[in-house]
């Protein structure tokens, strides 16, 4: 998923029919560093929209805290022999958050709107190819959806906010940028505040309303790091969603600081149609001078708790017993190489940047220049001509580690390497197919090695959120996508708010 630069404007909105409590008991207060930029399910790309989305919408299937698949709104699904063919039964009087009733037609609408969209939605390079044409819908909570060749990752796709049944009204609230829509799942969003917060109320009609105990939840957008602890401290926040380095051992004192591995990989890309990196040899020796001590060092230098990469796959991803062939020796340059490194500006990814510009200059001693930018400027470039190197990251939106492999084949949009290879993207197609743990396994060995050998690209780190959890918050997890599910949450009894 990708980062991006927060627009400026401030508007609120409040549905007559859930009336807002200045102070009350059941009210989570949960930060995020910044906002999303919009809220269309069709367009949400980046962590944090599709963070409050999970909450906010309703799906055919949805991860849980642990990361495991469950249906959703679906009573049942079937699959026909040839995988090309579902049905999906819905649950029975199903009714959005202002009382209306569900229809199937309404996940159709979903399904025509990610096919026929004259904006192209976020991520769908990555959607199965369905065939409108054949799909239709039988009756008021069933839908037959025909596929034009067989995905095994169909299902997890109905977890994300694209393919979630939406109708005509929230299309245009949508449009016009108003995130107060009436929903389907268990959180409806009531008021909002553009860079300042959204407050969400438990929506009385979800088919597991009875589970969900937390009424209110409130998402303050806070990107000062400074103010973090003061706020968890005094109860003005009950979870952080990043722990700052420089306050963790401070935020432990009053709150549980949880470690969670996400599927994500933060990685070095290379321009192979520029020189020095058109050539092989010359990644090479980049990729060499990083070691894995030297991964491990930066990584205890940003103080983060990421890991040290030794695959381009997340390390929760990789089979046991994983290793690369030989190492090649790390190796001084026949000559001295300058180039530019380009990143985004955040703290974090300039001092990345910066370990790298060192260790390249003292091991093969090339001059890495570096070219930094705010993100929007920077995946502009990236897109029109990015520079000799540059930083990349990807979070997978599905849990399957083809998903992570795509980010580099020939046809992804985010591939701005200019490397191709058809037998890598051959193999990242069977792995998308592959059902058999056994030859899962032996296929990411297969294009590992094929990233190796040819060095496109050098993974540095791979993604471990930390998170700041008050003590009267029980029931916290967070899966693999980072996304905490509110309704998973407990309060103390005797909880207080001080907002």
């Amino acid at each position: 998923m990708i980062q991006h630069i927060v627009t400026r404007f401030v508007f609120g909105c409040i549905l007559a029919v859930f009336p807002i409590h200045e102070a009350f008991s059941a009210l989570l207060t949960v930060q995020f560093s910044a906002e999303p930029t919009q809220y269309d399910p069709l367009m949400l790309e980046d962590g944090t929209a599709l963070k409050i989305a999970a909450n906010t919408l309703g799906t055919l299937f949805y991860y849980d805290g642990r990361g495991e698949r469950f249906k959703g709104l679906l009573d049942t699904y079937s699959v026909s022999r040839d995988r090309l063919h579902y049905t999906f039964r819905f649950k029975r009087g199903l009714k959005w958050s202002d009382g209306k009733p569900f229809h199937a037609d309404q996940f159709m609408l979903a399904l025509k709107r990610v096919v026929e969209s004259p904006v192209k939605a976020a991520l769908s390079n990555l959607y199965p190819a369905i065939d409108l044409k054949a799909s239709r819908v039988s009756d008021s909570t069933t839908v037959e959806v025909a596929l034009k060749s067989a995905d095994e990752q169909f299902p997890s796709w109905l977890t994300t906010p694209a393919f979630a049944p939406l109708r005509s009204d929230l299309i245009e609230a949508y449009q016009k940028g108003d995130p107060c829509v009436p929903t389907l799942g268990a959180y409806q969003v009531v008021e909002h505040k553009r860079e300042g917060f959204l407050l969400l109320k438990k929506n009385p009609e979800y088919y597991g309303a009875k589970g969900v105990s937390i009424e209110e939840v409130k998402i303050r957008f806070i990107s000062e790091e400074a103010s973090l602890y003061p706020l968890l401290k005094s109860g003005a926040i009950d979870i952080l969603s990043k722990v700052p380095a420089l306050q963790a051992k401070e935020i432990s004192g009053v709150a549980s600081v949880v470690e969670e591995p996400v599927e994500a990989v933060t990685y070095l890309a290379f321009n192979t149609k520029k020189a020095p990196f058109s050539e092989k040899k010359n990644r090479i020796i980049v990729r060499d001078a990083l070691t894995s001590a030297k991964k491990s060092e930066l990584a205890r230098i940003l103080l983060t708790g990421e890991i040290a990469a030794a695959s381009f796959v997340p390390a929760i991803l990789i089979p046991g017993g994983f290793h690369h062939g030989s190492p090649h020796l790390p190796q001084k340059a026949k000559e001295k190489l300058s180039f530019s490194i380009q990143s985004d500006s955040g703290s974090r990814n300039q001092a990345m940047l910066e370990y790298v510009q060192s260790e390249l200059k003292g091991g093969p001693g090339f001059e890495a220049n570096l070219d930094l930018s705010d993100w929007k400027a920077h995946y502009s470039k990236l897109k029109v001509d990015p520079a000799e190197m540059y930083r990349f990251g990807w979070q997978n939106p599905v849990s399957d580690p083809s998903i992570v492999y795509d980010v580099l084949t020939s046809k992804s949009p985010d591939n701005f390497t200019g490397w191709k290879n058809a037998e890598y993207d051959e193999l990242v197609g069977d792995l998308r197919q592959e059902t058999r743990m056994v030859k899962r396994s032996k296929l990411i060995h297969e294009l590992e090695e094929i990233l190796w050998e040819e060095a496109p690209v050098v993974p540095l780190l791979h993604q471990v959120l930390r998170f700041g959890v008050s003590k009267r918050v029980s029931g916290f997890r967070a899966n693999p996508f980072g996304v905490i599910l509110f309704r998973e949450l407990r309060l103390a009894a005797d909880s207080t708010v001080k907002n």
